[in-house]
């Protein structure tokens, strides 16, 4: 109950926070394809904005309620899917060859995370693109890291090595959101919080079109995710 609550309240507020959600799209824009599949899509948070944007988009995750949720928002969307799935299922006829994978949040919910990619590797065109958002930092974990069920915080080489022995080119890696990173360690390490004050997220939401020009002089350094971009090989299946 502790994991649905803490999803609940990360949905419902990053639904809401429209200049950081255009933020991460910007952000995976040039590696995404026509055809997009969605794993774990909630209540559609990035779908409605991709598929707006022109893309054809097959949208999954195995909550019902979420499914629901992102159904009733892409309704009058053309070229939207929206499934209720496990995408690692053999059962889960959602297709092939698409032109990009999309994962932000996801991964790190997945205990198996290599299985996980070999079947998305699959899933794509050959040299099509999975684009994927982890959590950064082993030291950050924290009661909200558990709160929402992440097996765990990445660094640069577990990330690049989940990836490549999923069967993917050496990825590109990038660290992103460096300016959350305090506020997340005081809410999480400090104060033992399972979530932040829903203030805090709609106040950061308000600030990011002042801390974006700076937040890649600081990336270099810290973030609190990474981006990876990977294709699957041109020859490999």
């Amino acid at each position: 109950m502790i994991v649905a609550r803490a999803q609940d309240f990360w949905l419902s507020n990053l639904s809401a926070a429209d200049a950081y959600t255009r933020w991460i799209l910007d952000e995976a824009a040039p590696w995404l394809g026509n055809r997009i599949l969605e794993v774990g899509c909630g209540t559609g948070t990035y779908t409605v904005p991709l598929a707006k944007a022109g893309h054809q988009m097959v949208s999954v995750d195995i909550d019902p309620a979420y499914v629901e949720e992102a159904a009733r928002r892409t309704a009058a969307l053309p070229g939207v899917t929206i499934r209720q799935a496990d995408v690692t299922s053999a059962d889960a006829a959602l297709g092939e060859d698409f032109d990009s994978v999309v994962l932000f949040d996801v991964l790190e919910h997945i205990e198996d995370d290599v299985a996980l990619l070999v079947c998305l590797r699959q899933r794509l065109k050959p040299g099509g693109s999975i684009v994927l958002k982890v959590p950064a930092g082993k030291a950050l974990h924290s009661p909200m890291d558990d709160a929402i069920g992440h097996w765990r915080r990445y660094d640069r080489a577990s990330l690049a090595a989940a990836l490549v022995a999923a069967g993917f080119e050496v990825p590109k890696l990038w660290r992103f959101n460096a300016f959350a990173v305090p506020g997340w360690w005081f809410n999480g390490r400090v104060l033992g919080r399972t979530t932040p004050p829903a203030g805090q997220v709609s106040l950061f939401n308000k600030l990011i079109p002042v801390l974006r020009p700076f937040d890649r002089l600081f990336r270099h350094v810290t973030g609190l995710s990474w981006f990876a971009v990977a294709r699957r090989p041109a020859d490999r299946a």
